[in-house]
């Protein structure tokens, strides 16, 4: 499986080979396999199972993302455990690391009996392989929440319990796999590969402004239901998990999710607020603002951007009807990270174009 120009091949620790000789986004080849120690929160039984979890994710072919996805679904539905069921007769007397009494579901994925046997459905390596087969036929799996794209092979009662676990999977996985962070062989979420910087930089407007992000202006600057849209709603049809760009050089002012609305999951119309959110200070008091991210944003309070720079991805928390960017321009700002508000808001539209970098244009 070739990603971001090198071979992913077994993993490190997975196989215990002694010293990395892998380039940035790659894992070296295995050379023999070698006891699996306890990291972090997790038993050595537990890290087998993760083990076995990435392998077989591998030996498919799934891209990392994958296996950040299965290890999260596994955490979640048995804390990684592989678990027979008390109304299972047949799993009782089969390999087992605890019980578990939810319908008629057993092993690390808590799979049905239209997932396979007893006996397959708790054998961690079939287990993992019939989730992959069912996460990859999921339409544009790789730009969704991790909820969402476990959800969907799941389909859970609580569907939003998926994303807690999402760091403990991506380090976990990284861990397996002998990395320092599963960014490097495009393990995170969402589209950077690499992390960030993979992204790479942008053409910059003579200006020295830049669009945030590449789609087209959907609903304008306005008046709305009596109050003001202050800013625009940028999407396209396929615009989830986009990178959104800091639209000049400045100071990021503010990180946040709007603490009355959706934040870690997909907003609706019946909400408000911005969702996961932040705003830049520009020279001459200019602030940018970026609404409705996918989760919390890619940089921090404090830190200066250049143009271009990759601070968030797009996303649909808050109050939002669908994935997109809302974006706003806001002038004569006065110092603080509040102040930016509808008082002092103004059209974006015009703004950029006059300064070489209009909105809704074509790369």
């Amino acid at each position: 499986m070739l990603l971001c120009g090198g071979m992913v091949g077994l993993p490190l620790l997975m196989f215990g080979q002694s010293a990395a000789e892998a380039a940035a986004c790659e894992v070296p080849p295995e050379p023999g396999a070698s006891p699996v120690p306890a990291f972090d929160q997790w038993t050595s039984t537990q890290i087998g199972h993760a083990t076995v979890i990435a392998s077989v994710g591998r030996q498919r072919e799934v891209p990392p993302r994958g296996y950040v996805i299965a290890l999260a679904t596994a955490m979640q539905e048995s804390t990684l455990r592989n678990l027979a069921n008390s109304t299972v007769p047949e799993s009782l007397s089969l390999p087992h690391d605890g019980t578990g009494t939810d319908h008629d579901s057993v092993g690390l994925f808590q799979q049905r009996p239209g997932w396979g046997s007893v006996r397959e459905r708790m054998t961690p390596s079939y287990a993992a392989g019939k989730f992959y087969e069912a996460l990859v036929r999921v339409d544009g799996w790789e730009r969704m929440r991790l909820t969402d794209a476990a959800q969907a092979v799941q389909r859970s009662a609580y569907p939003e319990e998926y994303q807690k676990w999402e760091d403990d999977a991506e380090r976990l996985a990284a861990h397996v796999l002998g990395l320092s962070s599963i960014e490097e062989v495009g393990g995170g979420a969402p589209l950077a590969p690499c992390g960030t910087g993979e992204l790479g930089p942008v053409p910059v407007g003579p200006g020295g402004w830049v669009q945030p992000v590449k789609a087209f202006v959907g609903s304008p600057f306005g008046p709305r239901n009596g109050r003001l849209h202050a800013g625009v709603d940028m999407s396209t049809s396929n615009v989830r998990g986009d990178p959104v760009r800091a639209a000049s050089a400045g100071v990021v002012e503010q990180v946040t999710c709007d603490w009355y609305t959706t934040c870690d999951r997909d907003g609706h119309t019946r909400s408000r607020g911005c969702g996961w959110y932040l705003d830049i200070r520009h020279a001459g008091d200019v602030v940018t603002r970026y609404c409705h991210l996918i989760r919390r944003p890619e940089v921090s309070v404090g830190q200066r951007v250049a143009a271009g720079t990759v601070i968030g991805f797009v996303g649909n928390s808050g109050g939002s009807s669908g994935p997109h960017l809302h974006f706003e321009v806001h002038v004569n700002v006065p110092k603080g990270p509040y102040n930016a508000n509808s008082s002092n808001a103004i059209d974006p539209v015009p703004w950029m174009r006059e300064r070489g970098a209009p909105l809704g244009a074509r790369p």
